[in-house]
């Protein structure tokens, strides 16, 4: 992450800092691990916009928990169209419904959230589990952090609370 995502994220952190309820620097590795995966998967470059309330419009999602000693819920959400371009994105061919898609980002956080368990695992000997991704249409309301890549506009959510 160069200074300038770093400023946009630690921006972010703050305006976000109840919702995440975590330190800042394991907040930070979180979406350190994040970006790599989606940037080399996906082939595109992520940039921070800003901390926002979850649009209406963008309530098509997945999230992963973990579980442990450090608790957080890692989630992705999108407008519909967008969901679908990221979900056949990271699978490299066509999917055909929005169950296809919801399984494809499913398995994005399953192997994001895999990888934060092992640094987490390395860096403070804690052996934290992944609980079952959840995925659906959310009616809920809160804060997520606006990302732009060159197919659209998404949202992650690094939080406590469980968003489906």
């Amino acid at each position: 992450m160069n200074t300038a995502q770093e400023e946009k994220f630690a921006a972010c952190y703050e305006k976000l800092r109840d919702v995440m309820q975590m330190d800042y620097s394991l907040a930070c590795n979180v979406f350190r691990c994040f970006q790599e995966f989606v940037e080399e998967n996906l082939e595109t470059e992520i940039e921070i916009d800003s901390a926002v309330e979850l649009p209406p419009n963008a309530s098509f999602g997945a999230s992963v928990k973990i579980d442990g000693e450090i608790n957080f819920i890692l989630g992705v959400l999108a407008e519909k169209k967008i969901f679908h371009q990221i979900a056949e994105r990271y699978e490299h061919f066509q999917l055909d419904s929005l169950e296809e898609d919801f399984d494809a980002i499913s398995e994005l956080l399953n192997v994001v959230t895999g990888h934060l368990i092992v640094k987490i695992a390395n860096t403070f000997g804690i052996e934290e589990d992944l609980e079952p991704p959840r995925f659906g249409q959310t009616e809920k309301i809160f804060g997520v952090i606006k990302i732009s890549v060159n197919i659209g506009t998404f949202y992650l959510y690094i939080g406590q609370e469980e968003i489906f």
